[in-house]
């Protein structure tokens, strides 16, 4: 390969779910009073306690197995691991509980008190999406951007610096939409999403916009590749 040219490498764009999808509950919602005998409800608060800790702890995998998110795994992981003990040891209560009315207030909880699957795993999803964007992304496209510009000259500027400008551009406008995400998102509580189910539906929205900015910013680095590509040389021969 020619000293003078240059060799962009692929860009490894944070994976969008991060963690994965919940599955789904036990119960649809929130268990109804009435007709339901105590074991048939400790059996459900038993089915929908496991699977989320099981949920919880497959995420927890799958954030330290992540190499997108450098220090920050630790304390996506420590988010996700907070609601474990608490739901285990709710489910012991519940499998102690001696009346089906009992049972059913503290299964409630399962759903007022720990929102797993619609808050606390989306949440974490955008947080590990957002933070890969920011911690790994982002700079390896800063990196591609500042190498290309070093490559540009006379003959190539009119084609190669305009790509360059809207890859800077690119990259600007995704740290502007990852900007703040992760705080927000993992700040929420089970009470602020009882009050306002739509809670996440912004978050979301500023990570959509990454994701497209950022996959603007690998078109160009692809484009980028191709026009600084060396010339081939024809082979010499041996004297």
């Amino acid at each position: 390969m020619s000293k003078n040219g240059m060799r962009l490498g692929a860009v490894a764009l944070t994976t969008a779910a991060v963690l994965g999808a919940g599955g789904a509950s036990a119960w649809a919602a929130t268990p109804a009073a009435g007709g339901q005998s105590l074991s048939a409800i400790q059996a459900k608060a038993a089915a929908a306690i496991s699977l989320r800790v099981n949920d919880l702890n497959a995420a927890v995998i799958k954030v330290n197995d992540s190499k997108d998110l450098g220090t920050d795994a630790s304390a996506l992981a420590a988010y996700l691991q907070a609601d474990i003990a608490p739901l285990q040891a709710l489910g012991q209560k519940i499998a102690g509980d001696t009346s089906p009315s009992t049972a059913l207030a503290d299964a409630a909880t399962i759903f007022t008190n720990y929102r797993v699957l619609v808050l606390a795993l989306p949440a974490a999803r955008l947080a590990g999406t957002s933070d890969g964007i920011d911690i790994t992304t982002v700079p390896n496209l800063t990196a591609l951007s500042a190498k290309a510009a070093s490559r540009v000259n006379p003959s190539n500027a009119a084609t190669v610096q305009p790509l360059i400008n809207d890859l800077n551009a690119q990259i600007s406008a995704a740290t502007a939409s990852t900007s703040g995400v992760a705080a927000t998102v993992l700040g929420y509580s089970p009470a602020s999403w009882n009050a306002n189910h739509s809670l996440l539906a912004s978050p979301v929205s500023s990570v959509q916009s990454a994701k497209s900015d950022i996959s603007k910013a690998r078109n160009d680095v692809k484009q980028l590749r191709s026009d600084l590509k060396p010339p081939a040389t024809a082979p010499t021969a041996a004297s």
